[in-house]
């Protein structure tokens, strides 16, 4: 009974995952909606579904009868957050420098340059990459798919399995690694603070200034 709990769960995020990220696009060609119009409503409606999201998330949490956030102090919080964070870069650094010794010097990230792009024709952009992303996917891949799958299979399987599809829902092949790598890490830490606000604080952290960096050197 609680392992069925524990699938409905998973699936029932999936699904309103699935129909976030959709939803926008539908509602573009529907209403004929061209460049920052178009970035800027996909933005809204996204939030409007990261509300539903944190909403329901909650409520299917008591309903199945599933502990999974822990209740850390404020201060544990931001300085687990930010610790998360730096871990996050060391991970970054150590899987590009991977990538290099395997298959030679990468490029820049495909999906960093495109939500670059993205950017500077709409700023409100931002917001989806550094807060309604990071809370739609640490709710995903670390509170559901990890979270809630280690009761349905071992700890290690529902890592691996959280981390790879986190790398595979960027669409970056190139960088697969890296994301998988990050994936793994923010699992880590979701494990040692039991906090899903506090990976969503160190993965905002981390698009926020990447995000920073990146806009400071795009041509």
């Amino acid at each position: 009974m609680k392992n069925k709990k524990a699938l409905s769960k998973i699936i029932s995020i999936l699904i309103i995952y699935l129909i976030i990220m959709i939803l926008p696009s539908v509602a573009i060609l529907v209403f004929n909606l061209k460049g920052t119009t178009a970035i800027n409503w996909q933005v809204i409606i996204t939030l409007i579904g990261v509300i539903f999201m944190l909403w329901y998330d909650r409520q299917s949490d008591r309903k199945a009868e599933l502990t999974l956030d822990q209740k850390i102090s404020l201060a544990d919080t931001s300085l687990y957050g930010i610790g998360g964070m730096l871990l996050m870069y060391a991970a970054e650094i150590t899987a590009s420098l991977a990538i290099i010794i395997l298959f030679g010097q990468p490029t820049a990230s495909q999906n960093t340059q495109m939500i670059l792009t993205i950017v500077h024709k709409a700023p409100l952009f931002i917001v989806y990459g550094v807060v309604l992303a990071p809370i739609m996917e640490e709710l995903v891949f670390r509170k559901a798919i990890y979270g809630v799958g280690r009761q349905i299979i071992n700890p290690t399987g529902a890592m691996l399995t959280s981390a790879l599809l986190f790398g595979l829902a960027h669409n970056d092949n190139q960088y697969l690694i890296v994301y998988c790598s990050l994936g793994l890490v923010l699992c880590w830490l979701y494990k040692r603070t039991g906090s899903i606000k506090v990976n969503m604080i160190a993965h905002g952290l981390f698009n926020g200034i990447t995000m920073a960096l990146a806009l400071l050197t795009f041509k």
